[in-house]
């Protein structure tokens, strides 16, 4: 159900860049244009946790007086503290709220928008079979009429018929196949199985099923989602193979929600899907991408994180603001704490979640926090403008009273 919603609400969204021929790039524009859009909300976070901070580290020298004074005397100590706050006009919970706010949106846009793209992927990847089956049946039923002398105004149910009429006719051989090679008993599901295997095997219908297969190659070369190293970016960037088997395509396109498993539909799909891509999983066997994409979403997040770090401290001036540094409250350090741990945490989710779903999963996260690190590098830089021209009106400030 949330696949579902999700991906009506980003698919459209994200076709809004059809004009990119490249699924893959469209992805890329996609995370540029949406960080761009969030950015003034990720800048007026960093600068209110940055002042926020700086506030703190200005009343460390008076929260300490306080501490030693009314150490005693929790009660009056926060009393007094809270009147320091006030008169100082610091809102101890302004940078909480405006990272809780950040965070919230955050939080909606991953999860919506990994499901969103969990749903595009198994649409994708079912519509593009749906393409390389009519391309094959395409070629095999123009040539097998050809070949079994059929008009053309007979339909598929006649060629399904005469198909069945030519793996019958192999039933007894198969059967006594499977007993030579010590299949005393063998069902009737193996006995079927092998008399399909047998009349596949007859010289002029094996080439039609060649054929059919160049055919359902050719379809897939043209609609496949490749992106520079990786052949298909609905699969990982690591070394499972370019396109799935039936498992694997059957999990990838979510199919038993698309048709019931005892449905004649889902077993003519699972009886014929290796068949039809045969060529398809020979030409992509192994090796999608070569894990570069996995290595740049921990190595990027984690550089985000620095960088994000960078932006809510000051560069220390002088031995008298490291010890005001170093008296931080114990919420302080938690958070503190907390973001460390965050910092060494997040990269590793993001390598696992590269690592299990897709490609074009990993672009966004790979440019997601690719785009963070640019933005709060220049964040950082007009804060740090803004900052020192207000020092410096301050002091100008200063100069005329004392002028005067």
């Amino acid at each position: 159900m949330l696949a579902s919603w999700t991906t009506d609400m980003w698919s459209p969204i994200i076709n809004l860049f059809s004009f990119i021929p490249s699924y893959g790039f469209m992805i890329i524009v996609f995370t540029i244009c949406l960080k761009l859009i969030l950015s003034p909300l990720d800048f007026w976070q960093k600068k209110v946790s940055r002042a926020s901070m700086l506030k703190q580290q200005k009343l460390q020298p008076e929260i300490a007086k306080l501490q030693k004074r009314y150490g005693n005397n929790k009660q009056l100590l926060n009393q007094k503290t809270m009147e320091l706050y006030k008169r100082e006009n610091y809102n101890v919970v302004g940078s909480c709220l405006s990272m809780l706010l950040n965070l919230a949106i955050t939080l909606f846009i991953f999860i919506t928008l990994f499901t969103g793209l969990i749903g595009i992927s198994q649409d994708k990847t079912y519509n593009q079979y749906l393409q390389i089956e009519s391309a094959y049946y395409e070629t095999f039923n123009t040539q097998f009429r050809n070949e079994y002398n059929l008009s053309a105004q007979e339909n598929n149910a006649d060629i399904t018929q005469k198909l069945n009429e030519l793996i019958s006719a192999n039933i007894e051989t198969a059967r006594q196949e499977l007993i030579a090679s010590g299949v005393t008993e063998p069902t009737q599901e193996q006995i079927e199985t092998h008399a399909r295997e047998l009349a596949f095997a007859d010289e002029n219908l094996a080439l039609i099923i060649s054929n059919s297969q160049d055919s359902a190659l050719e379809r897939y070369e043209e609609i496949k989602d490749s992106w520079l190293w990786v052949d298909n970016i609905w699969r990982p960037d690591t070394y499972v193979a370019g396109f799935p088997d039936f498992e694997a395509f059957r999990n990838m396109s979510n199919l038993q929600s698309r048709h019931d498993e005892n449905s004649d539909r889902y077993n003519e799909i699972e009886q014929n899907f290796n068949i039809i891509t045969s060529k398809i999983q020979d030409a992509y066997p192994s090796w999608n991408g070569y894990f570069i994409l996995v290595v740049l979403a921990g190595a990027v997040t984690f550089l985000s994180f620095m960088v994000t770090e960078m932006t809510t401290s000051k560069k220390k001036k002088d031995k008298k603001e490291v010890i005001q540094q170093n008296m931080q409250q114990k919420q302080t350090n938690q958070a503190a704490s907390a973001g460390k741990i965050l910092k060494f945490v997040m990269p590793i989710i993001m390598i696992i979640f590269t690592i299990s779903y897709s490609a074009a999963f990993a672009l966004y996260i790979v440019m997601n926090s690719l785009m963070s690190l640019i933005i709060s590098l220049i964040s950082l830089k007009i804060i740090e403008k803004l900052e020192k021209n207000k020092e410096n009106k301050e002091k100008e400030t200063k100069k005329v009273s004392y002028s005067r």
